[in-house]
């Protein structure tokens, strides 16, 4: 992967708002969640990320560096849309949570941000597909990205089918991995 330099990627990303980081802190306590590994991975807060909403903006990755893609979530539970996301084409991006201390060994698959999120603090790699049906070049990013790994699989109670479809997908293309449903968890 090749990395964008600070200059150029900010260019492409909502503004930070100091004045949220609080606020942030507050939205990812009440989901049982941290600011260190969130931090770690370059999410921070924004009240322009799509529209004046604050919203936590959560970078993505891509095989391309011009591909600066991005997905932001509302931390107003009125706030509606919960996601923005920049006009333009996704490509191969999906979320990559990187674990602060853990094996890099192990690592997990999920629809969600949040649920990556977890998942890296938990110790393990967290790849969020961003929604039930990714486009296939994000599930090839994704085999490249967690190819050495154990890899779980983990339903979304809202949508059990979607993963369950992922899963039978890429273990057809000879990822190995164990697709696991967290009930009674979210």
């Amino acid at each position: 992967l090749i990395l964008l330099d600070k200059e150029d990627f900010n260019e492409y990303m909502p503004a930070l708002d100091p004045s949220l980081w609080p606020v942030m802190n507050h939205y990812l306590k009440k989901r049982n969640l941290g600011m260190s590994v969130a931090t770690r991975n370059g999410w921070y807060p924004s009240s322009i990320a799509g529209d004046s909403i604050p919203r936590v903006v959560i970078p993505a990755t891509s095989s391309n560096p011009a591909n600066v893609y991005w997905q932001a979530r509302s931390m107003n539970s009125k706030g509606e849309p919960r996601y923005q996301s920049p006009h333009a084409p996704r490509g191969d991006a999906v979320v990559v949570a990187w674990p602060i201390y853990g094996t890099l060994g192990r690592s997990v698959i999920v629809e969600g941000p949040m649920d990556a999120l977890a998942a890296a603090e938990q110790g393990v790699i967290g790849v969020a597909l961003m929604g039930a049906q990714p486009p296939e070049a994000a599930l090839s990013l994704t085999m490249s990205l967690l190819r050495d790994t154990l890899i779980l699989f983990i339903l979304d109670s809202d949508a059990p089918q979607a993963m369950t479809t992922i899963f039978t997908r890429l273990s057809s293309q000879g990822m190995k991995g164990l697709l696991r449903n967290p009930y009674p968890n979210k």
